[in-house]
């Protein structure tokens, strides 16, 4: 059963969840140019841990996860209209992201082999913006 989290909750929790998922990437990028020891791995778990915690409460638990990746054919006409619009919104933002990214790269012009690093965390927003969208809109979940 979903659970019912404020507005100002959600949107609280949705920001929490990204800034572990940025600080879990600048860790691993920091460990690697730095020399990677025993602080980089206690940072990179606790981010992680910061990360799976808030997207399990404020993704999961709210049904925004679900709402946004279920089928078309299996939601009422009110629910089909706030995934759409959530789903526009979220993809706008992920393909200026995405491309800033892509620009930052061919400038930098240097192949990165923690490339899959930054792929994984797209591909994590990608799935978790439309639920992101709504927890920051909508009144009542």
């Amino acid at each position: 059963m979903p659970v019912s989290i404020s507005r100002s909750g959600r949107r609280i929790g949705v920001l929490v969840n990204y800034v572990g998922l940025v600080m879990s990437l600048l860790t691993i990028y920091l460990g690697r140019y730095l020399g990677w020891h025993n602080l980089f791995t206690v940072v990179l778990a606790a981010t992680l841990l910061v990360t799976l915690v808030t997207f399990f409460r404020y993704h999961v638990r709210t049904g925004l996860w679900r709402l946004v990746h279920t089928g078309v054919e299996n939601l009422d006409e009110r629910q089909r209209q706030v995934a759409h619009e959530s789903l526009r919104h979220s993809y706008s933002v992920f393909s200026i992201v995405v491309l800033a990214i892509l620009l930052w790269q061919a400038v930098a012009s240097q192949y990165d082999p923690n490339l899959i690093f930054i792929f994984a965390a797209l591909l994590y927003l990608a799935h978790t913006l439309p639920s992101s969208i709504l927890a920051w809109i909508e009144k009542e979940v």
